[in-house]
């Protein structure tokens, strides 16, 4: 069963179409790569910044932003805000799973900051520096700074 955390209001997002945020934990740790959420405990990995944008195949909807637990993901309406003009800037912006393209997440990032978001996209870009250091992720590191370097002033 789905759980639908909230769909977005078409108007104040600009989309056409229908995007639902919806929480999928197993989902999200597979593409990142964890074999389970203790995984994001231990590595002191803050789970908001672990979002996923898909074309949805389901009549209903046309996309899915997936979160790993919808009520953390609300705990901050800067990142909440950000992460959501992010993940819609996919659509114009689509990046490949298993791909990494750096000038399509700074777009994606541009699109956020556009409305309003700076503050959020630039908490989420020191979250995720803070996860690549974590890691020990070379080519996270290179991708965040390369999107931290784009940030206005």
């Amino acid at each position: 069963m789905r759980c639908i955390g909230e769909l977005l209001d078409q108007e104040k997002y600009g989309v056409n179409g229908r995007i639902a945020i919806i929480e999928n934990k197993e989902a999200v740790l597979t593409v990142f790569g964890f074999k389970n959420g203790k995984w994001l405990n231990l590595w002191d990995i803050d789970s908001r910044i672990l979002s996923l944008f898909y074309k949805s195949y389901d009549a209903e909807f046309d996309w899915f932003i997936v979160v790993y637990d919808y009520a953390t993901f609300c705990a901050d309406k800067d990142i909440k805000e950000a992460i959501i003009w992010h993940e819609i800037g996919h659509i114009v912006y689509p990046v490949l799973e298993q791909q990494l393209n750096i000038e399509s997440e700074i777009q994606c990032d541009g699109l956020a900051i556009k409305n309003g978001h700076q503050e959020g996209i630039r908490k989420i870009l020191n979250l995720t520096m803070k996860m690549a250091k974590t890691l020990n992720n070379e080519t996270l590191t290179y991708i965040t700074f390369e999107r931290q370097m784009k940030l206005p002033g």
